[in-house]
């Protein structure tokens, strides 16, 4: 098949959606902005995607972000030295190839055969003793308060630290819908958000902030755009990240040059605060004694008991 890519900037209002959201409600308005997307052909015809956005510019070797060992498109039927490879393992999700997350582009890489095998379904990580590397990958047992139990963990190159990490976040965004496999929970867990295990945001926020966005990255967020019709907010935004797993947490995000959000309806108590002591006086034992309890906050809704 050929494939045939508009490169675009960012659409103007594309991201509005998400302003002024915070904490679950932001991660919530990234699910909705990013799930109903064009889906590509097939699984079979990903090679032919990849062709456009993870070829070395200007030659015919594949970009693998897996393996230091060059191939090249033309040299092999596509699958004996190559791989398809779900960097966010298709088995954590139960296998499914009905949901779109089978084939989107976003977390679909080619990958040396080898490396794909071995690295398997393990989560990622940083690897304290090291069973296998290629000399740009390791596979190994995790260090101390990484890995979820995970007996091994993949750990890509520093250069591509931030692209996997940037990956997750899209994943556990746009398929927070999915039902976790429960034995390969390692990064995960089963809710809304945060979605990621402590250990895991903590590690991928490092990872994406030592590890910034590369012109590699930007110019495939655009290919993939021009397949599938959605982007990936993190690329695009990259202090996006932050709040919600990172150091703005609770804040609400700023969609630059979109229109001031309306006014948050979501019902919050401001005073007394949830688990606070209200002190009213000593009473005498037979007696009784009234004082009056403000209530302060917004959009308050139903019956409270105190």
């Amino acid at each position: 098949m050929a494939c045939h890519i508009s490169t675009a900037e960012i659409p103007e209002g594309y991201y509005n959606t998400l302003n002024g959201k915070s904490g679950e409600r932001l991660k919530t308005a990234i699910h909705q902005l990013l799930y109903n997307h064009k889906l590509v052909s097939n699984y079979n015809s990903l090679p032919d995607y990849f062709k456009v956005t993870d070829v070395y510019p200007g030659t015919q070797r594949w970009w693998d972000m897996y393996s230091p060992d060059p191939v090249y498109t033309y040299e092999t039927p596509y699958g004996s030295k190559m791989n398809r490879e779900h960097s966010f393992p298709k088995s954590w999700w139960g296998g499914q190839t009905s949901t779109p997350a089978y084939t989107d582009l976003f977390h679909l890489y080619p990958s040396e055969a080898v490396v794909n095998q071995k690295k398997s379904n393990y989560p990622l990580g940083e690897v304290a003793v090291v069973n296998y590397t290629n000399n740009l990958s390791k596979i190994g047992k995790p260090v101390t308060g990484q890995g979820g139990n995970a007996v091994q963990v993949f750990e890509p190159a520093d250069e591509y630290k931030g692209d996997f990490a940037r990956s997750y976040f899209y994943m556990v965004c746009t398929y927070q819908n999915l039902t976790w496999a429960g034995k390969y929970m390692y990064m995960l867990e089963q809710n809304n958000y945060p979605t990621l295990k402590g250990w895991a945001s903590d590690m991928l926020m490092r990872w994406h902030r030592d590890d910034g966005r590369s012109q590699k990255e930007i110019d495939r967020n655009e290919a993939v755009y021009g397949f599938q019709h959605n982007r990936n907010p993190f690329i695009d935004f990259p202090d996006l990240a932050e709040y919600l797993w990172g150091d703005k947490q609770g804040e609400p995000f700023t969609v630059p040059g979109a229109p001031d959000p309306s006014p948050d309806t979501t019902p919050t108590l401001l005073t007394p605060e949830k688990g606070s002591m209200i002190e009213f006086g000593e009473v005498a034992e037979g007696k009784s004694s009234e004082a009056p309890l403000l209530l302060q906050g917004h959009d308050l809704k139903g019956m409270f008991s105190v």
